[in-house]
């Protein structure tokens, strides 16, 4: 390992650092599905309120979902706005969209539940449908497949906001983005380790000749695992050297 391959393997770090962008594709689709729930449901009808008001013939009155629940257009144009904004945020960023998406998804839910186990309730139609006051409501005929649409944008939307989320976390625990102090003081305990290994494997050898081959022929083993596993790590070489540690040089940890 030289001098010249260090500006290289620097180089090759920010390409080799970035993650995946499919789990924020992903939740992208998940948002807009839950876009495409939350507009349609805007504009089915939620119920039919039959009512009269003893002048003139019964009357039905139609109660769309976005006079039953008004924040689910505003709410669609949220949730496409939202798809680029989650493919352009990293870190902490990321993290508050996601709760934001999975929060709205949820406030959505509220009126279509709302609507499945208390549709029937004649004032609350009566006002959603703005029907004047002079009608009496004889009965109220909910739409159950309206909020059924508006609960699976919910499910799309809390899937979308967990997957941002675990996108999140994954970009700061992941071993790549491990701090060079952090990364130095693994590779400083690895050295330490097997020097102690060795200052163990010469006592034995002292002591008991026959053991001290069977333990060096172990010690030789973990020592090629240990030297395929630092070549593929030459990042905390650089950072070893960088801090006065040789980790060739077994006399360096004496000193230490």
């Amino acid at each position: 390992m030289t001098t010249a391959d260090q500006p290289a393997d620097q180089s090759a770090e920010p390409s080799a650092a970035t993650p995946s962008r499919r789990p924020q594709i992903i939740a992208a689709i998940l948002m807009a599905a839950t876009a495409a729930a939350f507009w349609g449901a805007s504009r089915l009808t939620w119920a039919t309120v039959s009512a009269e008001d003893g002048l003139s013939p019964q009357r039905a009155f139609d109660v769309k979902g976005s006079d039953w629940s008004p924040w689910l257009t505003p709410l669609a144009l949220v949730y496409l706005a939202g798809i680029i904004v989650v493919l352009a945020v990293r870190g902490w960023a990321l993290r508050v969209v996601a709760i934001l998406v999975a929060a709205g998804g949820v406030l959505a839910a509220f009126p279509a539940i709302s609507l499945l186990t208390g549709g029937g309730d004649s004032d609350y139609a009566a006002d959603a449908g703005d029907i004047p006051d002079r009608y009496v409501v004889l009965f109220v005929d909910t739409k159950a497949a309206a909020a059924l649409l508006v609960l699976l944008g919910t499910v799309c939307a809390v899937a979308a906001g967990v997957m941002l989320l675990r996108v999140a976390r994954g970009a700061v625990s992941t071993s790549k983005y491990t701090t060079p102090a952090a990364r130095r003081e693994k590779l400083e305990k690895e050295i330490f380790a097997e020097h102690e290994r060795r200052k163990k494997a010469e006592a034995q050898a002292k002591a008991a000749p026959d053991a001290a081959e069977d333990t060096a022929a172990e010690d030789t083993a973990a020592g090629d695992d240990r030297a395929k596993s630092r070549e593929a790590n030459e990042r905390m070489m650089w950072d070893a050297l960088d801090t006065g540690i040789d980790p060739t040089d077994p006399s360096d940890t004496d000193d230490r």
